[in-house]
């Protein structure tokens, strides 16, 4: 049944051209939209405000400049001021197993694993800030490229019967150990991005909601991104991914339908 197998290999290679066909539209995207100022977009906006009335102007743009947020979050672990956060943690443990092996025989077995103890990820609107003013974004729904400020890893159990880590706090009293299973320790990690740091993004700008602001596109399938990355570095990410994801769709394509030709013939 090995035509089976080149099926699969067929639709995996269909999925890693969808997946390339993908970067290319983002990049496209990007290299396709030209920087816009907060003055730009703001004289822009109050122009189709004045002719056709307020809340009509949508257009996708791109902006550059510096994060600020009166009212930034506080993230749990590393406890920094940010726009965006997302923290996990996990127990990695140790566990025996029996299995069975080629000749029937019952043999003990150890493994390892990890489970989810937390995990949580927020955001909050902020501005953009350039040389010519300010603009507020709304992060939901995007693409976001932060920065990892916590990883660490305490091995054992820890002393109390909580966790406790910044502003984080965890009851183990809550927390299902699992039978048979010996506790490593425990990983902590959060990414972030925090304010005053360059900001690259890239979605709708619009006033229908009163004010003009950056959002996700309204538009399924369009690109929303905000990033501490610089579009430069974007691109060439972008660029190497679809390049790479099309060899790789292409080699596995072709394997594909060679086994299942090879295969409704008899050949192997």
């Amino acid at each position: 049944m090995l035509w089976i197998l080149g099926v699969v290999l067929v639709l995996g290679g269909v999925a890693l051209f969808a997946g390339a066909s993908s970067q290319r539209k983002k990049l496209g995207l990007m290299q396709g939209t030209q920087t816009s100022t907060a003055a730009d977009l703001t004289s822009l906006a109050a122009s189709v405000a004045k002719d056709i009335g307020a809340g009509s102007f949508a257009e996708v743009a791109e902006v550059k400049g510096t994060i600020r947020c009166e009212q930034p979050l506080t993230s749990e672990l590393a406890n920094t001021p940010c726009i965006y956060y997302s923290m996990h943690v996990s127990r990695e443990y140790e566990e025996t197993y029996w299995d069975t092996d080629s000749k029937g025989n019952r043999v003990q077995k150890t493994r390892r694993g990890s489970d989810t103890v937390s995990q949580n990820t927020r955001s909050c609107p902020f501005q953009v800030e350039d040389a010519t003013g300010r603009l507020t974004v709304d992060p939901s729904g995007a693409a976001l490229t932060g920065e990892k400020v916590y990883d660490r890893f305490e091995p054992g159990e820890p002393r109390s019967t909580s966790l406790n880590i910044g502003r984080w706090r965890f009851d183990l009293g809550s927390f299902a150990m699992g039978t048979g299973r010996r506790t490593l320790g425990y990983k902590y990690e959060e990414t972030i991005v925090p304010i005053g740091r360059p900001i690259y993004v890239l979605g709708e700008a619009t006033d229908s909601g009163g004010q003009l602001t950056i959002r996700k596109p309204t538009k399924k399938g369009t690109t929303f991104i905000v990033s501490l990355k610089s579009e430069e570095e974007l691109t060439r990410s972008a660029a190497g991914t679809s390049k790479g994801l099309t060899i790789a769709a292409a080699i596995v394509a072709v394997a594909g339908v060679v086994i299942a030709v090879l295969s409704l013939l008899k050949v192997i």
